[in-house]
């Protein structure tokens, strides 16, 4: 049986379940610069972040104010001012999102080193506007090579079978964790102001309903050199509050679509990271009548 626990609310951990989705056509050119190209997919996608994890409370010293670690030319802010818009027209348009995705974690402390991912997981994310959401690991591998010597072959990831990965959903009115190690359904209720309204107001605010204002009065932005098939954007915090969560965020678009191929966050230390990839999103689909039952308040005991 599981036991259930109330705890007061942390942040909500569902805004970072989220997609984004740009404009089909009408990019706006990005402006030469100096800045150098954020490490592309090498294992490709090699880093990134944990964004099905708790995020750390926040306590009201910690809400202080942290300058820009970066200049950007009057140029280059035209541009991502850009894209920013168009990312708030388009986002706004989405109802649902339904999403297999695959996360690479990366630890270059206790893992294998710094581009090999200690652990493999497959999950399924999805969301419906505006405050619900689902979070599911379904597969875990970790990285056990027969020979640590020798380079690093796709069997060396080897299958947990006994082994739960997170899994949270958001039903509007509360959080619910589920803490498969200790049998335990971790309940987070939400604060009547915050229920109803958007997951985007969470501690991760890139995704659905996104505001360009607001990002930028939350977020330093700039744009980082991609390819002839990818689009960066790199975001690091302007707050205490959020620099608590992580040190900055990745992502990478498609050019093609302007949808996300992959989203990439770096934890507060700069060194541990995790990647999602995800995998043909359906947007906009028949998630409501579907998937529905994926946001109703759980019951425990659950598998």
């Amino acid at each position: 049986m599981y036991r259930i626990s109330y705890i007061p609310l942390i942040g909500l951990a569902f805004a970072s379940l989220c997609s984004i989705v740009f404009a089909q056509s009408g990019v706006p050119t990005q402006p030469s610069s100096t800045q150098q190209p954020v490490a592309q997919p090498a294992t490709q996608v090699a880093q990134a972040a944990t964004l099905g994890a708790p995020l750390a409370p926040v306590a009201p010293a910690q809400r202080g104010l942290i300058g820009p670690p970066f200049q950007i030319t009057p140029v280059e802010q035209q541009f991502v001012d850009q894209i920013l818009q168009m990312w708030e027209n388009e986002s706004s348009k989405i109802k649902t999102f339904n999403s297999r995705f695959e996360r690479w974690e990366y630890d270059p402390v206790f893992g294998p080193g710094t581009d090999i991912p200690s652990i493999k997981s497959i999950g399924q994310l999805s969301y419906s506007k505006p405050d619900k959401g689902s979070f599911k690991i379904e597969e875990v591998r970790r990285y056990q090579p027969k020979d640590p010597q020798a380079a690093a072959q796709p069997e060396d990831w080897v299958l947990q079978k006994e082994e739960l990965g997170e899994h949270w959903v958001c039903d509007g009115k509360a959080v619910y964790e589920y803490k498969h190690d200790k049998k335990q359904l971790v309940v987070q209720p939400l604060p009547p102001g915050m229920q109803g309204k958007s997951i985007v107001d969470g501690p991760l605010p890139f995704l659905f309903g996104a505001e360009a204002e607001k990002l930028k009065r939350r977020y330093w932005i700039r744009s980082k050199q991609g390819d002839e098939t990818s689009i960066w954007l790199e975001a690091y915090p302007r707050t205490q509050a959020d620099a608590a969560n992580y040190h900055h965020v990745e992502i990478m678009l498609d050019r093609k679509t302007m949808q996300p191929k992959a989203i990439q966050v770096h934890m507060p230390n700069n060194k541990s990271r995790a990647v999602y990839m995800f995998d043909k999103p359906t947007i906009n689909g028949k998630l409501n009548s579907l998937l529905g039952g994926l946001f109703n308040a759980p019951r425990t005991p659950f598998g």
